[in-house]
């Protein structure tokens, strides 16, 4: 039985809050911290910077998973890996050169990830899967938190995992953003997902007791 990894969105956090929540976070046992970055051009609105996973990295061990929903990411790759991430994600769709994108991040010993957005065919990542460490499964649609999940997202993850599984890729992880509770984990944990970033329906909730709402996350399965 895989374990599960817990990655908390930190555009929900109290900025002005920012180190303590970051330090909370990290005593409730997070496994990676899920940096989305907007740019107001690829989803209908802003987020983070390079400026933030610069002062995030110099307060925490914790993986940065960043996750660019961007256009021309091309021209941001070694920005935000210089900046402090662990993880470079990049969303197919906004991608017109690919393989050319992922190289970019591979050559900054950075970890590799794909994006699909939830109309995107799972199997637009055969031709670049050899470089791919993580694929990222949008459960909702892209750019605002609070979203309602997505049902489909469930058989889309079993169809990816499936998928790259034929293919010889069985490392690569599947990665889920969007309402991810209690409820939507165990089925997308039973599909093949391993990474499930928490956001305002699971963790940011409440009185924001973060180590029993992830003890929660990790016990529902």
């Amino acid at each position: 039985m895989k374990e599960i990894k817990i990655a908390p969105s930190l555009m929900c956090c109290d900025f002005l809050n920012l180190n303590n929540e970051i330090k909370d976070l990290e005593k409730s046992g997070v496994d990676l911290f899920h940096i989305d970055i907007m740019d107001g051009n690829f989803v209908d609105n802003f987020a983070m910077s390079g400026t933030e996973i610069k002062a995030i990295k110099r307060i925490t061990n914790i993986p940065l998973d960043v996750h660019l929903m961007i256009k021309e990411p091309l021209r941001y790759i070694k920005y935000f890996a210089d900046a402090g991430a662990d993880i470079i994600t990049v969303h197919i769709e906004a991608c017109t050169h690919i393989d050319r994108i992922l190289q970019e991040i591979k050559n900054n010993k950075v970890k590799v990830g794909v994006a699909l957005n939830p109309g995107t065919s799972h199997l637009l990542l055969e031709p670049v899967a050899n470089y791919i460490d993580v694929v990222l499964i949008m459960a909702v649609n892209p750019g605002f938190a609070g979203q309602d999940f997505i049902p489909s997202s469930i058989n889309k993850v079993k169809k990816t995992r499936d998928f790259l599984n034929s293919l010889g890729f069985n490392n690569v992880e599947i990665e889920v953003d969007g309402h991810i509770d209690t409820q939507t984990i165990p089925p997308l944990y039973n599909a093949g997902a391993s990474i499930f970033v928490a956001g305002t329906a699971g963790l940011f909730y409440g009185d924001r007791d973060y180590k029993e709402n992830i003890k929660k996350l990790r016990d529902c399965i």
